[in-house]
């Protein structure tokens, strides 16, 4: 029981509960699961669990015992910056109500018709303006790409990967490519920004 709560404490358990409270008491509607919740939820961190990898860490597609499906993102390696990035894309996510925001698997048909990489497009420009101007808090997204739409079996699109987010204005991060050039001049991120990268995003992909 101490290492857990040592391992809790030292992996930034403290700081998500203490974060999660400060936002509006919003703790009765957040649960931190155990790590043998989460070896149940994945069958051992499954291959076939697997939804995507990304630089910080794997996220698996996660079942839990009332059949409610959860994404379960698990760190490569554990750091100061990773846990700060951890417990931000809580924070934001918990500010989030949209049905395109979500983790699923890559859909099997890679062929997509033209009337389908258009509802796409739509679906994506929806939770842009959801997070700038309907969210309880405005949120920039700060890394729209192409591999952070994924998509559902039924090609619904979901924006995925919120660990650069912000629900302030600051400093840009982002991946190159995607990012807006007034970023080279001000250093200051807008919902702008976001826009940009979405438009970078639907020329690659129509």
């Amino acid at each position: 029981m101490r290492l857990k709560e040592k391992y809790f404490q030292q992996n930034g358990g403290l700081l998500l509960q203490q974060q999660l409270h400060q936002r509006d008491g919003r703790t009765s509607t957040m649960r931190i699961f155990t790590a043998e919740e989460l070896l149940k939820a994945t069958d051992n961190y499954a291959e076939n669990r697997i939804v995507g990898r990304g630089g910080y860490g794997t996220v698996y597609k996660g079942m839990l015992p009332n059949d409610i499906v959860i994404a379960i993102k698990k760190s490569k390696l554990m750091d100061q910056n990773q846990i700060e990035q951890f417990i931000n894309e809580v924070i934001v996510l918990s500010q989030i109500n949209h049905r395109n925001v979500h983790i699923h698997g890559q859909t099997k048909d890679p062929k997509l018709s033209w009337e389908t990489r258009l509802r796409i497009a739509a679906e994506t420009a929806g939770v842009l303006s959801y997070l700038h101007a309907a969210a309880s808090v405005p949120i920039i997204h700060r890394d729209i790409k192409s591999t952070n739409i994924l998509l559902d079996e039924n090609c619904i699109a979901k924006v995925s990967d919120f660990g650069a987010s912000r629900l302030l204005y600051t400093m840009v991060q982002g991946t190159l490519g995607y990012l807006d050039p007034e970023y080279l001049h001000t250093n200051t991120l807008t919902e702008k920004s976001d826009v940009y990268s979405f438009g970078v995003c639907v020329i690659v992909t129509v």
